[in-house]
């Protein structure tokens, strides 16, 4: 910020920003924190979504999950990329039961799970750019959000 005080604009990475941009850039990461529970290091996000984030990027692109996947293996995962805001996973013990490949037919006899699972993808398709560090998983993501949206 020194500098900007002494120079009327920053170049960054090409980019030429002015002081108010700057300050404006700062407020709206502080109030995203806030909101969000956010920091930049580690975002916070419940274990559910946290993991749902970590099975997306991994197996986007493939049909079914590998037999030998195990949560171990996605919290072991999750742990180095987020902060857990919620520590209990409330019965969900398997891949499929956290992000079903087909949550359409996986769901079809349950309503209340449905509605829970489409929350958290509802919560990670608006703020995709947060959390994935793999742009196709996140498209991907957003696809499934709608299909669920659609099988309601």
């Amino acid at each position: 910020m020194d500098q900007l005080e002494r120079e009327p604009n920053l170049k960054v990475n090409g980019n030429t920003y002015t002081l108010e941009q700057v300050k404006l850039a700062k407020k709206i990461a502080a109030d995203i924190e806030i909101e969000l529970g956010v920091k930049p290091s580690k975002p916070k996000l419940s274990r559910r979504r946290a993991f749902i984030v970590i099975l997306e990027e991994l197996y986007y692109d493939v049909p079914e999950y590998p037999e030998e996947l195990s949560l171990d293996v996605i919290h072991r995962r999750a742990v180095q990329r987020f902060e857990f805001a919620q520590r209990t996973l409330n019965g969900l013990a398997t891949p499929l039961e956290i992000h079903p490949k087909d949550a359409c037919r996986f769901f079809e006899d349950n309503g209340s799970k449905k509605m829970n699972y489409r929350r958290a993808l509802s919560y990670l398709v608006n703020f995709r750019s947060l959390f994935f560090q793999i742009a196709p998983a996140a498209e991907s993501l957003k696809e499934k959000y709608q299909e669920v949206l659609l099988c309601s």
